[in-house]
């Protein structure tokens, strides 16, 4: 068995544990207290459905490595089934563009994606690259089906509403589960360190 010396001694007994678990709790709280805020509901968010449910160029979702392209998704036949992308513009998605360009600027939003998830399918748990990638990313609810269900760890789960645009903390695991009988969409709006 090793020895302490008295100096190792002495460092163990100057170790406060009270500051320690203080630290510790208060980094905790404000863990789950950053896992999300409220930024803007759309009002327009029916009529971006509509246009969502009625265009037809869906591509299935495949996310590789990040460091090949700008945007989060790619596209790819070989992809996860019920996860598709389109990328909006004003020929298929111009109430969404009308929108996104209006706010875009106040919250240095770029690149949308509108994402659909079938019914009854999931985004499994997963956290992006806290390294490579953005702590957060603007995420809109163009609908929220009941029964489908949005979570960060370690706060829970996301109280979206249709139309609800939420600043989320991509680098805590979070996932998507739709047990509805409606397809899901939602944009991803932009991303930022802040």
């Amino acid at each position: 068995m090793a020895r302490i010396d008295s100096e190792d001694h002495r460092n163990i007994v100057d170790y406060d544990r009270s500051k320690h678990f203080m630290k510790t709790t208060v980094s905790y709280w404000e863990d789950i207290d950053d896992c999300w805020s409220h930024v803007i509901n759309c009002e327009q968010h029916l009529d971006i459905l509509k246009e969502c449910e009625l265009y037809k160029n869906w591509e299935q979702l495949y996310r590789p490595k990040l460091e090949q392209t700008t945007r989060i998704a790619w596209k790819d036949n070989t992809s996860y089934s019920g996860k598709w992308v389109a990328f909006p513009d004003y020929d298929n998605f111009p109430i969404f563009m009308e929108w996104f360009d209006k706010h875009k600027e106040v919250h240095g939003w770029f690149k949308p994606e509108i994402r659909k998830l079938d019914a009854g399918k999931m985004i499994q748990p997963h956290s992006h690259d806290n390294i490579k990638e953005h702590k957060y990313l603007y995420n809109m609810s163009i609908n929220h089906p009941e029964g489908c269900m949005f979570g960060i760890k370690p706060a829970g789960q996301v109280p979206y509403k249709d139309g609800d645009v939420y600043k989320i903390k991509v680098h805590n695991e979070h996932c998507v589960w739709n047990k509805s009988n409606t397809d899901r969409y939602h944009a991803i709006l932009g991303y930022t360190w802040e």
